[in-house]
């Protein structure tokens, strides 16, 4: 697999930019239907926003990025591409990624949150992705994306930590031809000429639709969920250099073209979408657990939580 060596360093730059702007434990199901959702250590977002410039979401520390730099097309960021539309019957976030097989034809979408406190713990979305575009023709080289990440200081900076929950290409790239679903955990990497430490699990098939996606940090080990299987398993990369994060990171949704090779016709455009966003910290919580808490939150009429600093 042969990544662009601009991904990893524009994505730790947006990091950077949005900061200028702005003992583990394990509970039960029935704890958790009897208590409702963990009062403290936890962040929810239901996406239930008019706007991108609805205050509540910049209230709630999210960003629309709009700036410079890569992954993808360098410098096609565009707010207009985030929406808040009634997916299958329930708000949702929505990145919307646009081309016509040139660089002035290309839109991308990157929604954050801001600050460097997600870490050990549980994360889970529930995530659409889609291999066909909305509109105009298939085949573009297109990436679905949910990841945490913190700044790349220098090259093979020892405590750098990101974490690829799901990396969806419908139409193939980095070396796969079909649809492919890539789980990365990195150790670290230089940019120039771009190289890497990573363990990356590669799921080649189709993964359209809605799903559930887990990684809980504990341990040592990260391990990704599914739908409520294990997908991997990570520690180590191939060589023995430990992937497991090393510092807090932001939390973040992209749709970016990996390259426009698959471009035929006039303009394309695809969308991604998520239900909701959970974050338990210092917890070790199983898929039945989260679905039980985010069902407690919705049940509540709750449609936000951040009490990760208590």
């Amino acid at each position: 697999m042969t990544r662009s060596r601009t991904i990893r360093f524009t994505a730790a730059a947006v990091v950077l930019a949005a900061l200028a702007a702005g003992t583990a434990t394990t509970a039960n199901a029935r704890e958790d239907a009897v208590r409702g959702p963990a009062a403290c250590g936890a962040f929810f977002d239901d996406f239930n926003y008019s706007s991108r410039t609805d205050p509540n979401f910049t209230g709630h520390d999210w960003s629309v990025r709009t700036g410079a730099g890569g992954p993808g097309i360098p410098n096609t960021w565009s707010a207009a591409n985030v929406s808040f539309p009634t997916v299958d019957g329930q708000k949702s976030l929505q990145l919307r990624a646009t081309t016509n097989g040139t660089a002035a034809g290309t839109t991308q979408a990157q929604v954050q949150q801001n600050r460097l406190r997600f870490f050990e713990g549980t994360y889970a979305t529930r995530f659409k992705f889609s291999d066909t575009p909305v509109s105009g023709n298939d085949g573009d080289h297109v990436n679905q994306t949910f990841y945490t990440i913190s700044p790349l200081d220098y090259d093979w900076e020892p405590t750098y930590s990101e974490l690829d929950i799901s990396e969806y290409l419908p139409n193939g790239g980095w070396g796969e031809t079909g649809p492919v679903n890539f789980i990365t955990s990195w150790n670290t990497y230089q940019v120039n000429p771009f190289d890497g430490w990573r363990k990356t699990t590669v799921r080649p098939y189709s993964h359209a639709g809605w799903h559930t996606l887990v990684a809980v940090v504990a341990g040592g080990h990260v391990r990704y969920y599914i739908d409520g299987a294990l997908a991997a398993d990570h520690t180590t990369d191939d060589a023995g250099r430990n992937v497991y994060p090393r510092r807090p990171m932001t939390l973040n949704y992209n749709q970016w073209f990996i390259d426009l090779d698959g471009h035929t016709g006039g303009a394309s455009s695809y969308v991604q979408s998520a239900d909701w966003v959970y974050y338990a910290k210092n917890e070790t919580l199983t898929p039945a657990q989260i679905a039980t808490r985010v069902n407690n939150f919705r049940s509540g009429g709750t449609t936000h939580q951040d009490t990760i600093s208590c």
